[in-house]
């Protein structure tokens, strides 16, 4: 299973029902391609980085879907939101190769987890004694009174 997020956002001078209009097109399109949607955020307007199309702000949509055989449903998607007059950008990553890279990388530390001595052992190993004074060595004096000061 391939599972994608898909980020676009939308003209922000478009009415409410056209805004859910375009997004349930596209829901369509991936729902008709043989695609589950597993979550949609309508993140609302918001001040776009640089001007796209001679917008400034836009209305952003996030979609994560998931495919079971991808037979080029994607590609399908992009090229619908490419032609699509509301759209002014969009993005398209498959997150499932992340998913599988987190959890092997879970899976080694677990192995590494699992091969370490317990922390029990580690507390039970003696601990270094100080080095032993050298005999006929001189030691240093005891320190004494202090001397007034201005004698």
């Amino acid at each position: 299973m391939r599972i994608y997020e898909l980020i676009y956002i939308l003209k922000p001078n478009l009415a409410d029902e056209e805004t859910e209009a375009a997004i349930a097109q596209f829901t369509k399109a991936i729902e008709e391609g043989g695609g589950t949607i597993d979550k949609i955020d309508r993140w609302g307007k918001r001040r776009l980085a640089y001007e796209v199309q001679h917008q400034t702000e836009g209305y952003y949509v996030l979609v994560q879907y998931s495919v079971k055989q991808d037979h080029g449903l994607s590609k399908e998607i992009e090229r619908r939101l490419g032609v699509a007059d509301a759209v002014i950008k969009y993005m398209t990553v498959r997150i499932d190769e992340d998913l599988q890279r987190i959890a092997k990388l879970k899976k080694k530390r677990e192995m590494r987890a699992a091969n370490r001595p317990p922390a029990a052992a580690a507390e039970a190993r003696p601990k270094p004694r100080p080095a032993a004074t050298t005999p006929g060595a001189p030691e240093a004096p005891a320190p004494g009174p202090a001397a007034p000061e201005g004698t």
